[in-house]
């Protein structure tokens, strides 16, 4: 341990500051540098391409302002750019444990950042009107964080490594996708994303073990969150407010989304489509939405259980699917409660409650008393059928002339309906990477 703080303080006695002027050259000061050595750069425009191959901080003011026509590659580990203005060309980091402070990178002929090595961070940093992303993370370990990345022409930040940390940025008017994640195990929390073209946050391309937790995402005109043929993720504790769709599956499973707030969405508030399987919506308030509050669509084996679904035009709709449960949910003045298309079959619904919709439930399967609407004692609530203690089969209208039946609807409802205990992944659901799906 001695030996190893003799030669740090050998190293810390040794390191210089090192003047450059706009008169002078960058890539000379770079040259006569040794590892620990700070550059720093005066006021004035750099027009230098740069390759750092040593262990050196680049530091200066934001009017030092770098004009690299080839880029800045950082190839030696632990290197640091802080305070400066990088225009015109991005910056691509190779190496490991380096780090981006206080920067502003834009206007870039690609991404602004593009990070390939391992544990890097970018920080406090704007990187805004670049040609592609703003921030590409191909490695692994690394954390961008508080950071205002806005106004580039495809995604904020593209995501395609493993155990990245993303966290508490601002990701403003980025022309796709505010942030786009292919890798897996990532951590994407606390980020405020608005007025993308795309989707706020899209996981899609197998991307698995991602959490998704306490963002807030308003004014994606696609949807808030959109999870594509992926699984095993966790969506929690986020606000997506005046979306197209507020959260969407397309060909996803065993997903967990819990808990998030989904507000004045254009379309459906949460909608599990196109083949999505074993999924759990749980815990979520959907309230105000064009469409549905939730909505499964052309899929199955998935739980809705627990959500609080108010002032939607339907609460929970069922449209071409089979074998869901739908338990424990407060359904509450929307235009239609719980509604079943003609093509759903063996869903089965009990312990919701259903409070002041215009319409408490429509079944329309074609297969009559195929959906099962209790758990063979008990049934749902529903405010307009007034009873006792016990109450006798509740019709569940169809449009038809053979109608769907609650055969022990309930009295009154237990809000502790709507703390169903549950084990996530889905019991008896396989994910799709082990069924050998090829996509």
């Amino acid at each position: 341990m001695r030996f190893i703080v003799l030669i740090l303080l050998a190293i810390s006695a040794s390191a210089a500051d090192i003047d450059v002027r706009p008169t002078g050259s960058l890539a000379d000061a770079l040259g006569s540098a040794s590892d620990g050595d700070t550059i720093y750069l005066q006021p004035g425009t750099y027009r230098e391409s740069l390759i750092v191959n040593k262990t050196v901080t680049i530091r200066g003011p934001e009017n030092a302002i770098i004009e690299p026509p080839g880029g800045i590659t950082i190839l030696a580990d632990g290197v640091v750019l802080s305070g400066i203005t990088i225009r015109g060309s991005g910056i691509t980091i190779e190496s490991n444990g380096s780090r981006i402070e206080g920067c502003n990178v834009s206007l870039c002929n690609g991404s602004g950042v593009v990070i390939k090595g391992a544990g890097n961070t970018i920080i406090n940093s704007s990187i805004t009107r670049n040609s592609f992303a703003g921030i590409e993370i191909l490695g692994s370990n690394s954390t961008v964080k508080w950071n205002r990345i806005s106004a580039n022409d495809d995604c904020g930040i593209i995501v395609y490594g493993d155990g990245n940390v993303v966290e508490s940025n601002a990701l403003l008017e980025n022309v796709h996708d505010g942030m786009e994640v292919e890798g897996s195990s990532n951590m994407i929390s606390g980020n405020n994303i608005s007025m993308t073209r795309g989707a706020g946050i899209e996981l899609l391309n197998m991307s698995s073990g991602n959490m998704i937790e306490g963002n807030t995402i308003y004014g994606s005109e696609e949807c808030g969150i959109e999870v594509i043929e992926s699984y095993e993720n966790n969506i929690s504790g986020n606000s997506l407010i005046g979306n197209g769709f507020g959260i969407k599956t397309e060909r996803a499973t065993n997903n967990l989304i819990s808990g998030n707030r989904v507000q004045g969405s254009v379309e459906d508030g949460i909608i599990i489509s196109d083949e999505s399987s074993c999924n759990t919506v749980h815990k979520n308030n959907a309230s105000q939405n064009h469409g549905a509050g939730v909505r499964i669509e052309g899929s199955k084996d998935n739980m809705v259980i627990g959500n609080t679904v108010h002032s939607n035009a339907v609460g929970i709709d069922i449209s071409r699917s089979e074998n869901n449960t739908i338990r424990g949910n407060r359904v509450v003045m929307n235009g239609v409660g719980i509604h079943l298309d003609i093509y759903s079959t063996d869903n089965t619904l009990y312990h919701n409650a259903m409070i002041d919709n215009r319409q408490s439930a429509l079944d329309g399967s074609v297969h009559y008393g195929r959906n099962i609407w209790d758990n063979g004692s008990e049934g749902n609530y529903y405010s307009d059928h007034v009873c006792q203690e016990l109450c006798g089969a509740y019709e569940i209208p169809s449009g038809e002339e053979i109608n769907s039946m609650d055969r022990f609807p309930l009295s009154s409802w237990d809000e502790g309906f709507m703390y169903v205990r549950f084990v996530w992944p889905i019991p008896g659901c396989v994910p799709a990477y082990a069924k050998g799906l090829a996509i």
